[in-house]
C-alpha cells in the first residue's frame, strides 16, 4: 500500500511540468526561449533540489518530520492556487505572442 501512495504522490508531484512547460514556451518569443527553459530548470532545481532537503531537516530537527511533511503539503496547496491564479492570464500571454509572431514562428527578426 505505501508503494502504491508514493506513485500516487510522484504522479501528481510531476503531472504539472508537461503542462508548465507547454505555457512557458506558449509566451516566450523564439528568440529568448532556450534562456527562459534554461532559467526555470535553474530556479526549480535551486528551490527544490538544493534547499528543500536542508529546510526539511532543519524543521524536523525543530519540530518532528509530521510537520515538515505537513509544511510540504501546504505549499503545495499554496503553490497550486498560484497556478491556477497565473492561468487566468495564459490566453492573453499567449495571444500577445502570437501576434507579434513569436509562437511558432521561424521568422527572425534580427536579420530582416
Amino acid at each position: 500500500m505505501a508503494w502504491l501512495m508514493i506513485f500516487i504522490a510522484v504522479f501528481f508531484l510531476f503531472f504539472n511540468t508537461g503542462p508548465s512547460n507547454t505555457a512557458l514556451a506558449n509566451v516566450t518569443p523564439p528568440t529568448v526561449r532556450a534562456s527562459a527553459f534554461a532559467l526555470n530548470i535553474f530556479i526549480i532545481h535551486l528551490l527544490g533540489d538544493a534547499t528543500s532537503p536542508p529546510l526539511i531537516g532543519v524543521v524536523r530537527d525543530r519540530w518532528n518530520m509530521n510537520v515538515a511533511l505537513w509544511g510540504v503539503a501546504v505549499l503545495m496547496i499554496v503553490a497550486g492556487a498560484l497556478w491556477f491564479w497565473g492561468a487566468q492570464y495564459l490566453p492573453a500571454d499567449t495571444e500577445a505572442i502570437e501576434g507579434a509572431g513569436g509562437a511558432g514562428s521561424t521568422k527572425n527578426s534580427s536579420y530582416s
